[in-house]
């Protein structure tokens, strides 16, 4: 089969095509860090693991960026009340992200980009937009024309410019447009700044993903990602950004996950109703909470449910069980498992190149699991062959790393 993939822009699930060769540029929208990652977080960040993992898998060679938003009202004003410095107490917050995602066995992006490091490029960004007639600028604001970028506007909602401004936007006095948006921002005293052509200033936050990416990743990236909450007007506004610097298409496939909810509410630091890894890690273990949130796919809502973390933790048990039996197979020839191999080989990578279904994957492995435990002693011949899925699924899935360790 072919790897297909949802692309936002289109609707639809895609073949996976490269545009250079095996060289893949993958760009992954990360988090304003003010508090520790919760488990919505989580599920993004191990949703596009795996999708670098799978690439990878399959021969390409990913570049990996993500960036962290480490200057932003809210992290001001939280590092004030802790008498902390701003980028400080934000850089407090990334290390401890960093941590989540080792115990999550999340493999680290290539690149991890922190506003505060890239103005240069972000001040480069915004000065191209005003030189190209994208911008202007309002006492000390560079906002963002939107209507100009019309080729950009509306591709992954297909909202149109009038009906945005009668839904939602009101008229606001410093834009020509209710629609345009900052790309910089006078500064206040109490918040960071850098000198600019037009004062004291800090970034907009669409300018900064689109300024950090560009520069390890070039004009285009193959996959940008991030969660559905993201697709305007962040990710539009990227896009429109990308067409007034380059006048190229930002992103070749755009793909979002969808929310892990609580109580049928998208999990939030924002809304305060939400489960932080640290808080579930010393009982179950990051396996176990991998393990858990692949067990739905990447852009489906899904309900938090501290049950699910009892069945990975059965099943995950179940799998050790097998991988330690085709590690030790001892057993005389009798009835071939091949048959049981080639089955969950064919039906695993059929749901992972069904736009990554990991569900489909995981059911798969289940099945084989539980036919390989009524085995009462693998033939010797056919151990390494058992061995050998879980290998694989292992590479892809981030999941039961000793099963990639020779039998000694």
């Amino acid at each position: 089969m072919v790897l297909k993939l949802f692309n936002t822009r289109s609707g639809r699930k895609e073949p996976f095509k490269e545009a250079r060769g095996q060289d893949v540029k993958m760009y992954v929208c990360g988090p304003t860090v003010y508090d520790h990652s919760h488990l919505g977080h989580a599920r993004s960040y191990i949703a596009f693991d795996v999708v670098r993992r799978y690439l990878e898998f399959s021969g390409y060679r990913v570049h990996h960026v993500q960036n962290f938003t480490d200057v932003e009202d809210v992290i001001t004003k939280r590092a004030h009340a802790a008498g902390m410095d701003p980028l400080a107490y934000a850089e407090k917050y990334i290390i401890a992200y960093l941590e989540d995602m080792d115990a999550l066995n999340v493999q680290r992006a290539h690149e991890y980009a922190r506003v505060s490091t890239h103005i240069p490029e972000i001040l480069e960004s915004v000065e191209k937009v005003l030189a190209n007639g994208f911008g202007y600028v309002v006492d000390g604001d560079v906002y963002f024309r939107t209507r100009k970028a019309n080729c950009s506007f509306g591709i992954l909602t297909h909202q149109k410019f009038d009906d945005m401004i009668a839904d939602k936007l009101p008229p606001d006095s410093k834009k020509e447009d209710p629609l345009d948006f900052a790309v910089w921002k006078r500064s206040r005293a109490d918040e960071p700044a850098w000198k600019s052509p037009w004062g004291q200033g800090r970034p907009g936050w669409h300018v900064e993903c689109f300024a950090m990416a560009s520069k390890y990743l070039g004009p285009q990236v193959d996959i940008h990602g991030g969660g559905k909450d993201l697709k305007f007007p962040h990710h539009e506004s990227e896009a429109m950004i990308c067409e007034a610097v380059y006048g190229t298409d930002w992103a070749r496939y755009w793909m979002h996950n969808g929310f892990l909810t609580l109580e049928s509410e998208k999990m939030s630091k924002s809304l305060g109703n939400f489960v932080t890894i640290r808080d579930v890690l010393p009982k179950w273990g990051g396996e176990v909470v991998r393990f858990c949130l692949l067990r739905e796919q990447y852009r489906k809502d899904c309900e938090y449910d501290a049950e699910c973390f009892n069945i990975a933790k059965d099943q995950l048990a179940e799998i050790h069980s097998v991988i330690a039996k085709a590690k030790s197979a001892r057993g005389r020839s009798g009835a071939s498992v091949m048959p049981a191999v080639k089955r969950v080989r064919q039906n695993f990578f059929a749901g992972m190149d069904d736009d990554l279904d990991t569900p489909a994957a995981v059911h798969a492995l289940i099945e084989f699991t539980e036919a390989m435990n009524e085995v009462g002693s693998l033939p010797v011949e056919d151990g390494p062959a058992v061995l050998s899925v879980y290998a694989d699924a292992s590479r892809i899935l981030g999941l039961f790393r000793e099963a990639q360790v020779a039998p000694s």
